[in-house]
C-alpha cells in the first residue's frame, strides 16, 4: 500500500496504487508457466502477528479493540479482496510491523500480509478491516501481497496467497466464483472494488501482476485450483481453526494442511514406508518434517496410501491428516510433552491432527503438526 505517503481525511479503507501495464502474448504465456512454479512450493502456514510480536517484545495494537469493530453486513465475509503493497523491497513481515504501529494514524488496517516466506494474519477474520473502501470494508476479508524481486519468489508468494485464500473461502463456505468482470462473485481485486462498488479509486494488483505477465484471472484459477484440492479432503473447511485466546486474539491450531494430494508435500507424523502391497518395508522411519513427493494415492486393503516413490507409500494420514473435535478446553504441548507458550485451544473447536497417536512421557497425544501435540482425551 502506498499508504505512507496518501493523505487522507476520512477513516474508510484506502490500498494499493501501482501503474496498469499492457499485457503482450508472450506475457500471456509466461503466466500460465507461473502457475505451474507455484504448485511445485509448499505452503508456509500462518503466522499469527500477535505472537510474533510478543517473541519481540512489541505491543500488538489491537485495530478491533474499543469498540473499533467493522461487524459483516451479514454475518460474515461474503468473499475475499486481492490487493498488493506497491511497496517495493517491503517484506510481508515489514508491512505488518509498519501497519501495526501505524494504522491509527493512516486509517488503513488489512486481514493479512503474504509474501514468499510468510502469511501473516493481522486480526481474527470475524470482523472487517479498513482496506478498500466504505462500501467494501464490511463485506471482505482482504489480503495484501507484497511486492516480490524474482520472479521464483512472485511464484511462491503467489501460491502461498491463493492456499490462504482458499482455506479462508472454506472456512466460511464461500465457493470461488471471479468477480473482476462481472461485480458478481466472491474473488475480487482492488480495482474490482473501485469498478463496481466504488468508494475507492485504486487498481491493484493488476499492474504489478502484469509485471510478471500474469493476471487476476490466472490468480482466480489457482485459488479455484486449491479450493478443489481441500475440498476433496473431508471436512477441510474446519482446518486452521480459529481460536480466541484471552486477549480475543487469534491461535493458529493447525498451521500446516497439505494443500493438494500430490507434489511437494511435509510429513505431518513420523511415517514407516509401505510397498504396493501394504507390506512395511526396512527402509529407515521418515521423521515429521521431512519433505516428500507424492505422485499419487492408492488404497491398499481398505487403507488410504500416498506414493512418494517407485513402490513406495506412506499412510495417507500422516500428510493429509484428519479433523477432530475438541470435547474439552486443551492446551498444546512439544515434543518433550511440555506445554507451549500456554495457547489454550477451546471446547468445541475442530482441529487437524496427523497419523496415529503419540506416546509422551506416558500421556497419549494427537499430533497437530510436526511439532506440537493435543492431548487424545480432550477430543471425542
Amino acid at each position: 500500500m502506498k499508504i505512507k505517503k496518501l493523505i487522507t481525511t476520512i477513516a474508510i479503507g484506502v490500498g494499493l496504487v501501482a501503474p496498469v501495464f499492457g499485457m503482450s502474448q508472450s506475457e500471456t504465456t509466461e503466466a500460465a508457466s507461473i502457475n505451474s512454479l507455484a504448485k511445485e512450493n509448499d505452503y508456509v502456514g500462518v503466522t499469527y502477528l500477535y505472537k510474533l510480536l510478543q517473541t519481540e517484545g512489541i505491543k500488538y495494537n489491537k485495530f478491533y479493540a474499543d469498540g473499533n469493530k467493522i461487524k459483516y453486513r451479514y454475518g460474515k465475509p461474503e468473499g475475499i479482496v486481492i490487493h498488493e503493497t506497491a511497496t517495493p523491497n517491503a517484506t510481508a513481515y515489514n508491512e505488518a510491523i509498519y501497519f501495526n504501529r501505524e494504522w491509527m494514524k493512516m486509517y488503513a488496517y488489512v486481514h493479512a500480509f503474504v509474501d514468499h516466506k510468510q502469511v501473516i494474519q493481522m486480526m481474527t477474520p470475524k470482523y472487517g478491516v479498513w482496506g478498500a473502501g466504505a462500501v467494501a470494508n464490511n463485506r471482505f476479508f482482504q489480503i495484501e501481497l507484497a511486492e516480490e524481486n524474482t520472479r521464483d519468489n512472485f511464484a511462491k508468494s503467489v501460491n502461498n496467497d491463493a492456499i490462504y485464500a482458499a482455506k479462508i473461502l472454506h472456512r466460511y463456505d464461500l465457493t470461488p466464483s471471479n468477480a473482476v468482470n462481472s461485480g458478481k462473485g466472491t474473488i475480487w481485486s482492488h480495482h474490482a472494488v473501485s469498478k463496481y462498488l466504488g468508494g475507492t479509486n485504486h487498481t491493484d494488483p493488476d499492474g504489478y501482476f502484469s509485471k510478471w505477465g500474469y493476471s487476476m484471472s490466472k490468480f482466480y484459477s489457482l485459488i479455484k485450483y486449491y479450493y478443489n484440492l481441500q475440498g476433496a479432503d473431508t471436512d477441510v473447511s474446519a482446518t486452521d481453526t480459529d481460536t480466541s485466546t484471552t486477549d480475543g486474539t487469534t491461535a493458529d491450531t493447525a498451521t500446516t494442511v497439505s494443500q493438494a494430494p500430490t507434489g511437494k508435500q511435509t510429513l505431518m507424523h513420523d511415517a514407516y514406508t509401505y510397498n504396493g502391497q501394504g507390506e512395511c518395508t526396512n527402509a529407515a522411519l521418515k521423521t515429521a518434517g521431512t519433505k516428500v513427493t507424492v505422485g499419487n494415492s492408492k488404497t491398499i486393503n481398505g487403507k488410504k496410501y500416498l506414493q512418494i516413490g517407485t513402490d513406495e507409500y506412506v499412510v495417507a494420514s500422516n500428510i493429509i491428516g484428519k479433523t477432530r473435535k475438541l470435547s474439552h478446553n486443551a492446551y498444546v504441548y512439544d515434543t518433550a510433552g511440555k506445554r507451549t507458550n500456554g495457547v489454550k485451544l477451546h471446547r468445541g473447536s475442530r482441529v487437524r491432527t496427523y497419523g496415529g497417536k503419540v506416546v509422551i512421557n506416558g500421556m497419549i497425544y494427537y499430533q497437530i503438526n510436526t511439532t506440537e501435540f493435543v492431548k487424545a482425551t480432550n477430543f471425542n
